[in-house]
């Protein structure tokens, strides 16, 4: 290597004139200015990121940018004493929506042409959006709704707007997330979609057109139901869905009155089926079940979240018994159910008895017990099935004793005649006493109300026949025209008026009627009815104290006037509201009355009637006329 001959330069320098040194340090200024100011330096534009690049910069404070469209900020400074001495990166940034192509920006102090650095801007074209991604699609209201994009853009927020709501969209790496789930969406509806990108108070439309939205996600069936109570001891409850899921979002609480205690719980997906987990429950508490999401593989979700507040059981309960506190059959075999089955091991005999009857108790069905009883007539008994009996489901014994009282039918009911036709005429009789109070119905089959009433009168002892006072025997007669009943006529089948068939002093075989005279209205001959003829014989059979018939309509009562008939006459009118025709019947009514069974009654036997005309013809007047019939009883 040849050594470098520095006395030879030194020489050469020494010749160089003064102003010869003078112009070439003005011309290597010159050429360093142009380099460092008036040569633009080239920057690219970023969407993707902060558009920055190394440059040193003396005195960053006093700098200002010579641009309309964009700003320049300085990084990376040093300062002393409060004072930015250098900057070493500075950045570039829109101040309004950036043109594509070349932009000339300076800086200089104070904003001068001094010292003032040119920067050449190249802002490229935006990146796109797929609006395939979203126009003419059907989109799920629960995730959020994804867009892609030819690039990343950090520049613009984009937001999507669906009839008049908005849905912030938020990017990740080249494709933007609108939150379309705080909208609200309908599922299954059609609308109208527009992104938007914004950059600071410019706004401007991508896209617009229509989209629609998945029908929701059923859950076909689910293991659980509303208000349910639970018998066995479950650790899963499963669910099953219309379509293949892939998300859920479930909770499982225990409810103490306010409080909520979780319970954990472990989801298992397959499929179209869903299966969540948990440990034992505890007996005889209330949990509540929320499935407050679940969304499927293809991005239908549920329209509401599906709630399901259950509890579990204790011991075996009754839940039902065969029968009600009265009206029971002498004979009747009574089947008591409970809430869940009995376990196996327990002997029925020592938990299930009768109190009152005799009995056979047995075990039917895994929940169900049952008692054949042996009564008599309106007689009181009471099931029992004490405490301690095992579940064959939780193994949880009942902690409660429980009992049924109830009575055997009163009364028993016989056939008395029957109809021309040959339908049975039947009568009903409760108590016991000596005195007989003898009740009819219908013999004019176009007052229905009458028969309906008695019926329900039957009904009524049936299950309240121990009210009878002890003296009393009530007798019941509650349909004595059975072929007028079932046509509506007022007459027999053979068109004789039962009323007017009876041996009477005045009986006659003609009769007046509101349509003129009815020849054979009478019957050929008293009693020649079947029907008349079946009262004939009860009465003269049962010779009672009072009878009471009844028929419709007019709100009236009436008496034969023969014993206490009209005293009788004007109790029941007086209890019930009525008007009395005991001296007027024939003008009331508009025609003369022959033949009348009230009149036989107490020309035959001092037999004290009354007759009780309904409001209407149809209708039941039971409950209207229950504290007069009681009064009755008691005569």
């Amino acid at each position: 290597m040849k050594r470098i001959n520095f006395p030879r330069i030194k020489a050469v320098l020494t010749k160089i004139p003064v102003y010869g040194w003078i112009g070439g340090g003005v011309l290597a200024l010159s050429i360093g200015y142009s380099i460092i100011f008036l040569i633009p330096k080239p920057v690219q534009f970023s969407y993707a990121s902060e558009t920055c690049i190394g440059q040193w910069v003396v005195a960053p404070g006093l700098q200002k940018t010579i641009s309309n469209d964009f700003s320049v900020s300085f990084e990376d400074t040093l300062r002393i004493g409060g004072v930015d001495l250098l900057s070493t990166r500075l950045c570039i940034e829109p101040t309004r929506i950036p043109q594509i192509g070349e932009h000339a920006i300076g800086i200089a102090p104070f904003g001068g042409v001094i010292a003032q650095k040119q920067l050449a801007l190249h802002v490229p074209s935006a990146p796109t959006v797929t609006a395939s991604d979203v126009l003419g699609r059907t989109i799920s209201t629960s995730k959020p709704l994804e867009i892609a994009m030819s690039g990343s853009d950090r520049l613009y927020t984009y937001s999507l707007n669906i009839d008049d709501s908005r849905a912030k969209c938020t990017q990740d790496e080249s494709r933007l997330l609108c939150d379309v789930s705080s909208l609200k969406l309908a599922h299954g509806a059609t609308y109208t979609a527009a992104l938007y990108k914004s950059y600071k108070t410019a706004k401007t439309r991508v896209f617009e057109g229509t989209l629609s939205t998945l029908q929701p996600l059923i859950a076909t069936e689910v293991s659980v139901s509303e208000g349910q109570t639970v018998f066995d001891a479950p650790t899963t409850i499963s669910i099953a869905f219309d379509h293949p899921i892939k998300e859920v979002d479930a909770s499982l609480v225990k409810v103490v009155g306010e409080v909520m205690q979780p319970v954990s719980l472990e989801p298992k997906m397959s499929g179209t089926s869903l299966t969540l987990t948990f440990p034992k429950l505890e007996r005889e508490a209330t949990y509540r079940l929320t499935l407050n999401e679940a969304i499927a593989e293809n991005g239908s979700s549920l329209a509401a979240p599906l709630m399901r507040t259950f509890q579990t059981s204790g011991g075996p309960k009754v839940s039902s018994v065969s029968i009600g506190t009265n009206s029971v059959a002498r004979n009747a075999t009574i089947i008591v159910t409970l809430d869940q089955p009995i376990d196996s091991s327990v002997e029925i005999a020592k938990f299930a008895r009768l109190e009152g009857l005799e009995s056979a108790v047995r075990r039917k069905s895994d929940t169900q017990i049952t008692f054949t009883i042996n009564g008599g007539d309106c007689a009181p008994f009471k099931l029992i099935l004490e405490k301690g009996i095992k579940s064959g489901s939780n193994g949880e014994l009942s902690k409660d004793t429980w009992s049924h009282s109830s009575r055997t039918i009163c009364g028993y009911s016989w056939i008395i005649g029957s109809s021309v036709k040959g339908r049975a005429i039947p009568a009903y009789s409760f108590g016991s006493g000596a005195k007989t109070i003898l009740f009819t119905g219908g013999i004019h089959g176009s007052e229905g109300s009458a028969t309906t009433t008695m019926q329900a009168l039957v009904q009524y002892l049936q299950a309240n026949g121990d009210t009878i006072p002890a003296d009393k025997r009530i007798v019941i007669a509650p349909n004595t025209n059975p072929d007028g009943i079932a046509v509506g006529s007022r007459n027999n089948s053979r068109n004789v008026n039962l009323g007017r068939n009876f041996p009477t002093a005045n009986w006659s075989a003609s009769i007046e009627t509101t349509s003129g005279t009815l020849p054979t209205g009478g019957g050929t001959s008293p009693g020649s009815e079947p029907e008349a003829a079946a009262l004939i014989q009860l009465v003269r059979q049962l010779k009672p104290r009072l009878s009471i018939s009844y028929h419709a309509q007019g709100r009236l009562v009436g008496a034969n006037k023969f014993s206490d008939s009209v005293a009788i006459g004007d109790i029941y009118a007086t209890t019930v509201g009525y008007r009395t025709m005991y001296y007027n019947a024939e003008a009331v009514m508009g025609y003369a009355m022959t033949g009348e069974m009230e009149d036989w009654m107490g020309e035959e036997m001092n037999i004290p009637a009354i007759l009780i005309e309904l409001p209407s013809a149809s209708g039941n007047y039971l409950n209207a006329q229950l504290p007069a019939l009681k009064k009755m009883f008691a005569i």
